[in-house]
């Protein structure tokens, strides 16, 4: 039995592994009319998703279901004398509110007194075995005479070379997420123009350079595929439209794989500082018996 249940459980994994080898794929479509983004993992489409249709309300009981069928509703009778009767009734509610919420003295018996202080006498003996816990733990450095406190600066400092050693580890992977994004199909058909033949020849070097740098800037950082890029000129005629067409890609069994290395290198860094840590204690703490034993060989 033991292996049948460790042969389903390699399946499932199995199972698992190869559906996260299955890339995330992003369609954009982009043109004067606005921004068409579809977003697809296998045969689900994660965005756009589509509108929920309106619930019916239900009908509750005992509602009518034609207007000729709603209730009756009685007048309230608007005489001089219901109305002084309806007063009192209030003031009468009123003065029972009032007694009601003024809460009567719990008497505290002699048994509750006793369980309270010792409750009490519990809690403060916590406190103390806590506070020596910690000042087992902590290291001894005394503070040494004639030195402040440390300034915002100075804390600022500190928390920055703490952070420090994980900068370089984190800008090395964070480029390699981005390497792994893959932009392919990249379609872009743009028209340009203007009245002036000498303007308009002008216009459409600007564009397609700009154009074609961004394509270029992108390849540097993510990995981009150029399917076709096709730049039209018109001479006699003010006008700028166009449509661009590309597909995103994203794997994320290397996006989990990225993620798991990268907590690593962080968990061996932080182990490291610690170490560190422990060790400048130790010489601070050696150096401080070494001036004290020095001290009193010279009073004796």
């Amino acid at each position: 039995m033991t292996i049948i249940v460790l042969y389903i459980l390699l399946g499932i994994i199995a199972f698992i592994v190869i559906l996260l080898h299955f890339s995330v794929r992003a369609t954009i479509k982009a043109s004067k009319q606005g921004v068409e983004i579809k977003v697809k993992w296998l045969f689900f489409t994660l965005y756009p998703r589509k509108p929920k249709k309106p619930k019916k309300p239900k009908k509750k009981k005992g509602e009518p279901e034609t207007a000729d069928e709603q209730p009756v509703v009685e007048q309230p009778n608007l005489s001089e004398e219901a109305l002084e009767e309806f007063i009192k009734q209030a003031e009468q509610t009123q003065q029972e509110q009032e007694r009601s919420s003024q809460p009567d003295e719990p008497e505290i018996l002699p048994r509750e007194k006793a369980a309270a202080e010792k409750k009490t006498d519990k809690k403060q003996a916590k406190k103390a075995e806590k506070e020596k816990r910690k000042k087992q733990h902590e290291p001894d450095i005394e503070p040494q005479e004639g030195k402040k406190e440390k300034g915002k600066l100075a804390q600022l400092k500190d928390k920055f070379n703490m952070v420090k050693p994980y900068i370089p580890m984190g800008w090395k992977y964070f480029r390699k997420i981005l390497k792994k994004i893959r932009i392919t199909n990249v379609q872009a058909d743009v028209t340009v123009g203007k009245e002036d033949a000498y303007e308009a020849a002008l216009w459409y070097g600007k564009v397609q350079g700009f154009l074609f740098s961004t394509i270029g800037w992108l390849g540097c950082i993510f990995t981009v595929k150029l399917k076709r890029l096709d730049v039209h000129c018109e001479f006699n005629e003010k006008i700028m439209d166009g449509e661009i067409y590309l597909k995103v890609k994203v794997r994320p069994s290397t996006m989990i794989h990225i993620a798991f290395c990268m907590a690593i290198k962080a968990l061996c860094i932080f182990i490291r500082q610690k170490k560190e840590q422990k060790l400048k204690a130790e010489t601070a703490r050696k150096k401080r018996e070494q001036l004290k034993k020095k001290q009193q060989k010279k009073a004796a």
